[in-house]
């Protein structure tokens, strides 16, 4: 009876040392935070806009997300004025035990819209000013780098684009990419 007593006592003790100094030195894992969310702040400074992103990590190779674009100031002609751009990431090269960082591709649908300024000409030389709002769905594609640290602060550098369909008013493509930090929560 001693002797079961003991080494219970034994296999308790080391139990709990084992936990303690495995919980003391084990570093949180990125990937534990699965959400995540980033500024452009390209877009801020080149055309006064706000282009927000949130990704959720789906695991350490892939993510999806959706990102919403807003300009600050009225941009006539072919500009859009707001975007919304669901997206499904690839990430590659990835040899952490974490990931959702690293070199990605991605696949995006994209709604945007704007106003659209013409003219219409008469056979006598005369003109009048149309103006109209456009709005049309796109698909396209973008390749970029992640960094993100221990603590969860996300940089971001991505690079595409892709091509709108519908009708013939607004723009017939759309840039997609920026220079976007962020957290990881």
């Amino acid at each position: 009876m001693k002797f079961r007593f003991s080494l219970l006592t034994i296999i308790m003790v080391t139990t709990t040392f084992f936990a303690q100094e495995e919980s003391e030195t084990s570093v949180i894992d990125p990937l534990d935070k699965r959400h995540e969310l980033r500024i452009d702040a390209l877009e801020g400074l080149l055309v006064p806009a706000i282009d927000i992103s949130y990704e959720y990590i789906i695991s350490r190779r892939s993510g999806f997300g959706a990102s919403a674009f807003v300009a600050l100031t009225d941009l006539s002609g072919d500009y859009q004025q707001w975007a919304i751009a669901p997206y499904y990431r690839q990430y590659f090269f990835t040899k952490e035990e974490y990931g959702g960082k690293g070199f990605f591709a991605e696949g995006l649908l994209q709604v945007g819209g704007g106003s659209y300024e013409d003219y219409l000409y008469y056979e006598d030389g005369g003109f009048d000013p149309i103006e109209d709002d456009w709005t049309k769905f796109g698909i396209g594609v973008s390749f970029g780098q992640k960094w993100i640290n221990k603590n969860g602060f996300v940089v971001e550098l991505s690079l595409g684009g892709g091509r709108y369909f519908g009708n013939d008013t607004g723009p017939e493509a759309f840039f997609r990419g920026g220079a976007s930090v962020g957290y990881r929560f």
